[in-house]
């Protein structure tokens, strides 16, 4: 008695393909992240905690409490929008390395940006210089 096998057929259509996926995830944070970061850019306060390099030019004295500053604004923006509400519940310290993240995402880091002197990169881009 020979059993036939009955294989599942591949989806035939994108949206079939799309309703097979058992993980359904929308933005992750960092996602978030990067949409207020964009929305704030034009706002002067925040975007003067991104601009220092070397904690000498720090708004605040350090590029760490820059950092913090400016997480702060990404939480208290998030706060009044409800669509991020994920986003103003996190502490400022997971904000800030999401943060760090998104800047790379934009080839802004800090560090990208003290390597890179008229748009060309200067150094091995290690920390170790």
């Amino acid at each position: 008695m020979s059993a036939e096998i009955k294989i599942a057929p591949l989806p035939a259509t994108r949206d079939e393909l799309i309703a097979r996926k058992t993980m359904k995830r929308g933005p992750s944070l960092n996602d978030d992240v990067d949409r207020i970061h964009v929305i704030l850019w034009d706002n002067p306060d925040y975007k003067k905690f991104h601009d220092a390099v070397f904690d000498a030019d720090a708004v605040e004295g350090s590029c760490t409490a820059d950092n913090f500053e400016a997480a702060r604004m990404l939480r208290e923006f998030a706060a009044k929008h409800e669509e991020f509400v994920y986003v103003a519940k996190k502490n400022l310290t997971t904000l800030v390395k999401s943060m760090s993240v998104v800047l790379r995402r934009y080839h802004m880091s800090r560090h990208e940006r003290a390597m890179t002197v008229q748009g060309e990169t200067v150094g091995n881009g290690n920390h170790s210089e």
